[in-house]
């Protein structure tokens, strides 16, 4: 018999004998009658009421043929059902490698994901990423971050491992897919992510763990039969008679029936194809404000009180929101990064954007995170301009805040930024503090950056939303601007079979499509892509 033993407490010291002894106590049986027991969630609970932070285990427990359970089990205990035999690999339905090989657009987490399932599934995908390997990658946006040297197709938001790659690493997800998030987090395991992924409540790998994953999951994709093309962006989408033919890379043309488009929510330019190309688009909601960054000291205080700065309790995080109230609209922080830094992105010349990372320590003194305020399409729809795709409305939108940001820097992709209480006075800071994590950043007016409704909505909104982490100190907290790059505010339709409804074959996928947000509902959307690419291909 497997038991599951959910909320079992132990201190932040705990080790096996103490989860083992845990067990023994809420099911009141003897220690020879547990066979093996194995922790498959783990979750902190350090709220205020609390007298100390302690880590909440849920457990599955592999009974010995005498247990014998009283007529009512323990509260949060439940009889485990039995599990399916395993399947006869040699019987596994694969793909057929002949014909045309489905083809991705786009290495970033939904790209990876579903190249990563179709060459296990032997049909032998193409991948095309526009900019570099990792590795590259790397050097490039290295350079950028140190002089502002920029490469239209090779940066932060462009490259292998998709603007993911430079981030948190988080992967938290609302999503309810816990087979496909399941699958995930063992790829990423097996591409060399640390196992313990696998039972955090808010697991997060960083952009050093990032950077070795991705090359090996590169490598079994092609070890599997997938080829990878770097350097090579897609110029046009070949359809005839409503359906996908193939695909344009530069000066080559690619057939093929099965299209999974993962390009990102920064793919302007693919935007505006799938437009021309009648695909059916949707203006959607997103979000847009700023970047604050504070001592992480002062938010381990606020979180952890006394017992901050203990080893196994790390750099603390949050999640504030605030409800409309008078003019001002909600607000919420977005994207927190712990022990992490401020960094400059950018897709195009002469537009930029904010975004926080951090390596898997969470060692910077500093944390950070994005306060923004939610858009909807009429707040935008007078950006329509004279193109005949309304739809896209919301990205001119973006990109006149990010020109007006990249002009406040003055220019080379310098960040504006402001001290907070200047911010909500109104006031341009004369000085910025020597150490701040972006350091090429420079004073400037936020209110010749971010629409009134946004700055008026932060001023009103986040002075109270900080007042909520006790300890915090408001003089000592820096803001960046602008941050627009939370989600897409587009949709690119699609049926319930994962279809455009439009044009037959072309598969939208991740956060480009406008149904994710994250690293994994990204991962999650592409493998679902794939799937569903291979059931379509088997009935045809």
């Amino acid at each position: 018999m497997k038991l599951l033993l959910r909320q079992i407490e132990v201190s932040l010291e705990y080790d096996q004998n103490d989860v083992f002894k845990a067990i023994i106590r809420k099911l009141g049986c003897g220690s020879s009658q547990i066979i093996n027991h194995e922790i498959v969630r783990r979750s902190l609970d350090s709220r205020p009421g609390r007298s100390a932070p302690a880590f909440v285990l849920t457990v599955e427990v592999q009974m010995a043929p005498d247990f014998a359970p009283t007529a009512k089990l323990p509260r949060d205990t439940e009889v485990m059902p039995a599990e399916p035999g395993e399947p006869d690999n040699n019987v596994a339905v694969k793909l057929s490698t002949g014909g045309q090989r489905p083809v991705v657009v786009g290495a970033g987490p939904a790209g990876l994901m579903a190249a990563y399932h179709l060459a296990a599934m032997g049909a032998r995908p193409l991948l095309i990423e526009r900019g570099s390997r990792a590795e590259d990658r790397r050097e490039t946006v290295d350079g950028f971050w140190r002089n502002g040297s920029f490469d239209p197709e090779n940066n932060v938001l462009f490259g292998e491992g998709g603007a993911g790659l430079f981030s948190d690493g988080k992967l938290t997800a609302r999503s309810k897919d816990r087979p496909r998030i399941r699958q995930f987090f063992q790829t990423l395991v097996e591409s060399g992510a640390p196992a313990d992924i696998l039972i955090d409540a808010e697991p997060h790998l960083g952009s050093d763990i990032l950077l070795r994953i991705v090359p090996e999951m590169r490598r079994r994709i092609e070890s599997a039969g997938g080829e990878i093309r770097y350097n090579t962006a897609l110029t046009d989408i070949i359809v005839e008679n409503n359906a996908i033919a193939g695909i344009k890379a530069g000066d080559h043309e690619i057939q093929t029936s099965r299209l999974i488009l993962a390009t990102g929510h920064s793919a302007r330019d693919v935007y505006r194809l799938l437009g021309n190309r009648n695909a059916t688009l949707q203006a959607k909601p997103f979000a847009v404000g700023v970047r604050l960054e504070i001592p992480q000291k002062q938010i381990n205080q606020a979180q952890y009180g006394k017992f901050a700065g203990h080893p196994r309790l790390g750099a603390a995080s949050f999640k504030l929101t605030r409800r409309p109230e008078g003019a001002a609209k909600a607000c919420y922080s977005f994207c927190m990064c712990p022990g992490g830094l401020v960094i400059a992105c950018a897709s195009e010349n002469g537009a930029l954007t904010t975004n926080g990372m951090s390596y898997s320590q969470r060692g910077s003194i500093f944390g950070n995170a994005a306060f923004i305020v939610p858009v909807e399409p009429e707040d935008y729809a007078g950006f329509a301009g004279p193109e005949s795709h309304p739809e896209l409305a919301g990205l001119n939108f973006q990109l006149a805040i990010e020109k007006a940001a990249f002009a406040a820097g003055g220019g080379g992709f310098m960040v504006p930024a402001l001290m907070f209480q200047d911010f909500i006075y109104g006031k341009v800071s004369k000085s910025l503090p020597a150490e701040r994590s972006c350091p090429r950043s420079q004073a400037a007016s936020f209110d010749d950056i971010l629409p009134d409704f946004v700055t008026a909505t932060l001023r009103a909104a986040m002075p109270k939303m900080l007042r909520e982490l006790n300890g915090i100190t408001p003089a000592s907290a820096i803001l960046y601007a602008a941050e627009t790059r939370s989600s897409s505010p587009v949709r690119v339709v699609r049926d319930e079979n994962g279809e455009s409804p439009a044009i037959s074959g072309l598969f939208p996928a991740g956060e480009g499509a406008g149904y994710a947000g994250g690293i994994v509902s990204s991962a999650v959307d592409g493998l679902k892509a794939a799937e569903q690419v291979l059931t379509r291909q088997d009935k045809h």
